[in-house]
């Protein structure tokens, strides 16, 4: 069965690519730049207070949200992500708050730590359920 996507352009499949390569772009940065400002906090490195480090991100998770909107507008309600989707968005949250919270409410080493670890395994699970679309992600392999 074949997806018709909706769009303006006469290659809808190509715009579709196009922002799942953008999204797909931002997931790795973004996974990037938490990783390596994660280690500079901990590390107490001077490169983690400077502006670009605090800004950059926000602008990748920015352009990472507008391609996930841009895929969910493209491709019809009748697709199967309905499964995946809500556990993929309610992780995401979770992950939100995880970085929230290393960011700004860690009172201590150990939990700004713990936090960050947690984060980091949050968004490769989220990755997971998204590669897989299965709402278990890298569990359902081993099911």
């Amino acid at each position: 069965m074949s997806v018709r996507l909706r769009s303006a352009h006469p290659n809808p499949a190509m715009n579709f690519l196009f922002l799942k390569y953008i999204h797909i772009l931002c997931v790795a940065a973004s996974f990037a730049l938490f990783f390596i400002r994660g280690i500079w906090v901990m590390q107490s490195y001077p490169p983690a207070q400077e502006r670009w480090v605090k800004v950059l991100p926000h602008v990748v998770d920015g352009l990472l949200i507008l391609s996930a909107v841009g895929m969910l507008y493209m491709v019809p309600a009748t697709s199967d992500y309905k499964g995946w989707m809500p556990i993929k968005l309610a992780l995401i949250g979770v992950y939100a708050f995880l970085v929230l919270f290393v960011s700004r409410m860690a009172k201590t080493r150990l939990q700004r730590f713990a936090a960050w670890l947690a984060a980091l395994l949050v968004f490769l699970f989220v990755t997971s359920i998204a590669v897989l679309h299965h709402p278990m992600g890298v569990v359902s392999l081993f099911l």
